[in-house]
């Protein structure tokens, strides 16, 4: 009876299966609590955000300076300068931070040192670069029936009867200053080698350089060159956009400019819907309550906008023309204009050729979500 007695009595650690049930529901209900007071506190400020804040503008800033002033130019290469910190400042490292092109310095001030030198710079010149054909200096070596054969050569490789600067520099041998120096010009070089000159001194409006530019800025899924203005697909060459504007980056900040300028919306002369357009099926009239104010053609400045927004890409496959050059972007209707869709930005998509060719005016319910968020 002593030994049962001094024994501790067991006792169950656990504790009773009402308890855990208590204790479980309770967990789960402040956590249902604190869930609903978290997504109510998101839905509103979110909310908030949506009805307090100031619509979003979509506006384009160029990368280049508008205006190329000597004082412009050189406090640009003290910002680049400063910016890389290396020495010595090579023009191809100025080129990828810079606003100015290398080329732009060395026509201000007669040559790259130079232009350090104007910028209190002088330091980083690391001396004159040397291509191959510089250092070969082939033309040296060649009369003038080599250099126009040579010139003939390059128009049978490239299989055209004209050719560009561009296409001298790559595909020759010698360079384009040899041309320049035995006949004065490469345009005379070209007309004594026999090959097509293209015509010069057309005058083009601002609506055929902007267009022109427009195309050229879609072909290649960005903002083109001077050089690449000069090359094909593009049917304004650059001198008729410095004739016209000046200088080729005031030509761009003018076309930026037309661009920010024009509505959301493509505004026209009211027309009532045709007669196609009021039947939406065999025997399902389409009630004519839409006398349209608005024109079914979509201007440049707001397909621009709409590509930007989605980053020249199309948004149904992803092909973009920097990765296929063989694509074909357009500017789509998202609710068919025919089925009252409007001609506006919120109703426009990018669209290969492949995906666009074929859809006519079928409308889905999901195209709607496939417009990408702007990026300001």
């Amino acid at each position: 009876m002593a030994e049962s007695a001094s024994k501790p009595l067991k006792t169950n650690d656990r504790p009773e299966p009402q308890c855990a049930a208590f204790y479980l529901a309770l967990r789960l209900f402040v956590a249902f609590c604190i869930t609903r007071f978290v997504l109510c506190y998101v839905v509103a400020t979110s909310s908030y955000l949506l009805f307090q804040s100031p619509p979003m503008s979509f506006k384009f800033e160029l990368d280049r300076l508008a205006d190329y002033s000597t004082a412009d130019v050189v406090n640009e290469i003290q910002r680049v300068a400063d910016l890389l910190g290396v020495a010595p400042l090579k023009k191809r490292d100025f080129e990828k931070e810079s606003k100015v092109h290398s080329s732009t310095v060395i026509r201000r001030f007669g040559s790259w040192r130079a232009g350090l030198e104007a910028a209190g710079r002088g330091h980083l010149y690391g001396g004159r670069s040397m291509t191959d054909k510089m250092r070969a200096q082939k033309g040296r070596g060649l009369s003038d029936d080599d250099l126009l054969t040579e010139l003939r050569r390059v128009a049978q490789v490239l299989d055209r009867s004209d050719l560009t600067i561009d296409d001298i520099n790559n595909y020759s041998v010698v360079g384009k200053g040899i041309f320049r120096k035995r006949f004065g010009t490469t345009r005379i070089a070209m007309v004594r080698a026999g090959l097509t000159v293209r015509p010069q001194n057309r005058r083009y409006t601002d609506d055929e350089c902007f267009e022109n530019l427009f195309e050229i800025w879609r072909h290649y899924g960005r903002r083109p060159s001077f050089s690449e203005i000069n090359r094909s697909p593009s049917k304004v060459g650059g001198e008729a956009y410095i004739r016209r504007f000046s200088t080729w980056m005031k030509a761009q900040a003018a076309f930026v400019e037309r661009v920010n300028a024009e509505p959301d919306s493509t505004p026209g002369p009211i027309v009532a819907p045709s007669s196609r357009e009021v039947s939406s099926g065999e025997n399902s009239p389409r009630p004519i309550d839409s006398i349209r104010d608005e024109r079914r053609d979509i201007s440049l400045g707001l397909r621009f906008r709409v590509l930007s927004r989605d980053r020249f890409k199309c948004v149904l496959c992803g092909d973009h023309p920097a990765r296929n050059p063989d694509c074909d972007l357009h500017v789509d209707h998202i609710t068919p204009w025919s089925k009252s869709g409007k001609t506006e930005f919120i109703n426009l998509r990018t669209l290969c050729a492949k995906c666009n060719v074929g859809r006519g005016n079928r409308y889905d319910v999901d195209d709607q979500f496939v417009v990408q968020t702007p990026i300001l």
